[in-house]
């Protein structure tokens, strides 16, 4: 039966305590139950709780379990739908993930069929239909990543006097029914990679065989691909490590509880007596204390005196016979500028170096041209004379010349 969107609105906006403690209600609710819940929810001004219960009937927000049956349960589209308004995410369990890989592998069967046929039809229909699980993995993920986000909180703030072992069952729970399925699904050697891999190769295929001319389709299927399938890891992965801290916090701590109960327990049943000699651990210390005899004395004497003396160990310093070059070429450039500044000022920079130092090659005349005109004690002029040749040990220089003269 039809229900009227403005009928059902308008209902559902003035009994909003209703719906919500209809929603918190899990399982089964029986007639009286639901009655309970309309008058103790509702105000004097409201109508009639047979009318409201009437109309919950009447719009299907409550169905029944079967036919003339007095049990009811929330519609699930009512369920999505409240779960949608106050943002109650559900988790989704690895058979529901299964599920969509499922359809998603019949699609991309479709898809290549029509590929086959070329059935212009039947490849627009599969593109369609990949949409379908696509959505919802994605949206499975996120209310699953958000349940157990909302969970590792409450776990972290909670007031109430939950034992540790309740605690501890409770974290095993989430992550062998939730997180660890769904990385062995996810991850990148798992069952969803290899599906979205096969779908995205159909849809290369799609779009070589030149049939199906909606390149925006086939870019917008690929993307999400794409998304899903790096967001799906990232999602458990971050769940897992949100769990495992907790998981093993509390997995110590419900180890001490669980040997300090047992602990107690026997020593409850078996009495004190016994106790120490089967639990506790033995210490055994051993102290002897006397004054050494002279055979003692004279025996360590002997180890001293009759221990062979060994030589002491000579490093094998090996120095150079002739002084490294780079190190000769070094201190010479260093003295560079101290030559420099008695004949200042030097017309011709060059000049001077090949002609007081020929024996020098020309990476040593650069090096020590360089030295002197980035010295700061000088300054250099660049003159627009013609250039000259300037000979070298190994080689010939071209420059006009430059003036040194102090800074």
């Amino acid at each position: 039966m039809k229900v009227p969107p403005q009928s059902f609105f308008t209902f559902c906006a003035n009994h909003v305590p209703l719906l919500r403690a209809l929603a918190e209600t899990s399982g089964e609710i029986s007639e009286a139950d639901a009655r309970r819940l309309i008058r103790t929810t509702g105000s004097p001004d409201d109508e009639l709780p047979e009318t409201t219960w009437r109309r919950l009937r009447e719009l299907q927000i409550l169905v029944p379990t079967e036919v003339g049956s007095d049990f009811y349960f929330l519609a699930e589209p009512m369920n999505r739908l409240m779960a949608y308004l106050f943002d109650e995410a559900q988790a989704a369990t690895p058979e529901m993930i299964r599920g969509c890989i499922d359809s998603l592998d019949v699609t991309g069967k479709q898809l290549s069929r029509a590929i086959d046929g070329d059935d212009l039809a039947g490849v627009r229909s599969a593109l369609e239909e990949i949409q379908k699980p696509l959505r919802r993995i994605q949206v499975d993920l996120d209310e699953t990543h958000r349940s157990i986000l909302t969970e590792v909180a409450r776990y972290k703030t909670e007031r109430q006097s939950v034992s540790v072992r309740d605690k501890f069952r409770r974290i095993v729970h989430w992550m062998e029914r939730y997180v660890d399925p769904m990385v062995e699904i996810v991850r990148a050697d798992g069952r969803l990679r290899a599906t979205f891999d096969e779908t995205e190769r159909l849809l290369n295929r799609a779009r070589e065989h030149g049939l199906f001319n909606d390149l925006p389709a086939l870019e917008r299927n690929t993307r999400h691909l794409r998304l899903v399938s790096r967001h799906a890891l990232r999602v458990f992965q971050q769940c897992r490590r949100e769990l495992q801290p907790l998981y093993e916090s509390l997995r110590r701590s419900s180890f001490i509880a669980e040997g300090a109960a047992v602990g107690l327990e026997r020593l409850q049943r078996e009495g004190l007596g016994g106790w120490a000699g089967r639990h506790v651990i033995a210490s055994c210390a051993l102290r002897l204390q006397d004054v050494p005899g002279d055979a003692a004395i004279d025996r360590a004497l002997r180890n001293v005196v009759e221990h062979p003396p060994e030589p002491a160990p000579v490093l094998a310093l090996h120095t150079e016979d002739a002084t490294p070059a780079a190190y000769l070429r070094r201190v010479w450039l260093e003295s560079l500028p101290d030559e420099a500044g008695s004949g200042m000022p030097l017309p011709d920079l060059l000049g001077w170096l090949v002609g007081r130092y020929p024996q020098r090659d020309t990476a040593d005349a650069l090096a020590g041209f360089t030295r002197l005109v980035f010295d700061s004690r000088f300054s250099v002029h660049f003159t627009a004379a013609e250039s000259r040749n300037y000979e070298t040990s190994d080689g010939e220089l071209q420059a006009s010349p430059v003036k040194l003269t102090p800074a």
